[in-house]
């Protein structure tokens, strides 16, 4: 921000975990994040937010990931070929609902959630400048109850039905993998429930990119943050 006055500020979160999954080569049904010493894993692009969470993870559980194993040399959109292809990766993260095609093509098989392993972090939020939100309150608070309402239809109506309306947002992909998609987040509680930013959550963020050696500096939460807004619409929730 350096002196800007009218800077970004985040007024809404949309996701409260990090939708990343590990996928195994072969099954694993009682994977411990341990298991990751020593295998080689496509984490993502370096300084990226998958990278960062799953390093955090495997370091709070005494993995080592300074070495090659902890691969961040494939670009994302790549990865899942590549992981495919090589024999030598024993893991690779993938979104949804990527990771729940490659399952169900036979190809691998989901062994963990990295989101439901790093705790919770505004992973997906919404900014705007300081002047916008001032003068556009109407707008701002409009959009987010129509976030808070997406949340509310896929909480309340089963996966199939979710996955038809989303269908056409995900051109190729079949409607069981797009309903799986929505079970798996549902079950991690990726979505917020509410859409202001908890304190707490923005640190955890902070110290995930300071564990990754990708924060030069912490940033202040009242400055970063506007609730204002979302402090509205989460009184309407109750």
């Amino acid at each position: 921000m350096e002196g800007q006055k009218d800077y970004p500020v985040i007024f809404g979160q949309l996701t409260q975990r990090d939708g990343s999954f590990l996928v195994a080569k072969n099954p694993e049904p009682n994977f411990k994040w341990s298991d990751t010493e020593g295998k080689h894993i496509l984490a993502g692009r370096k300084g990226g937010m998958p990278a960062m969470t799953l390093e955090y993870v495997m370091n709070q559980a005494g993995v080592d990931t300074s070495g090659p194993n902890f691969d961040t040399t494939v670009q994302f959109d790549v990865m899942v070929g590549a992981f495919e292809g090589n024999n030598a990766c024993d893991y690779c993260t993938m979104f949804e609902p990527t990771a729940s095609e490659f399952q169900a093509a036979g190809k691998g098989y989901i062994v963990a959630s990295v989101g439901e392993a790093s705790g919770f972090v505004p992973y997906t939020a919404f900014s705007a400048k300081k002047s916008y939100i001032a003068d556009n309150k109407d707008t701002v608070t409009d959009f987010l109850r129509a976030v808070i309402r997406g949340y509310n239809f896929m909480k309340e109506n089963d996966s199939e039905t979710v996955a038809k309306s989303l269908e056409k947002s995900f051109a190729g992909t079949t409607l069981t993998s797009i309903a799986a998609a929505v079970e798996n987040y549902l079950k991690i509680d990726a979505w917020c429930h509410s859409p202001v930013m908890k304190e707490e959550d923005f640190n955890l963020l902070q110290d995930i990119m300071t564990n990754a050696g990708n924060l030069s500096g912490r940033a202040d939460f009242s400055l970063a943050v506007d609730n204002s807004i979302a402090d509205i619409v989460a009184a309407e929730l109750l």
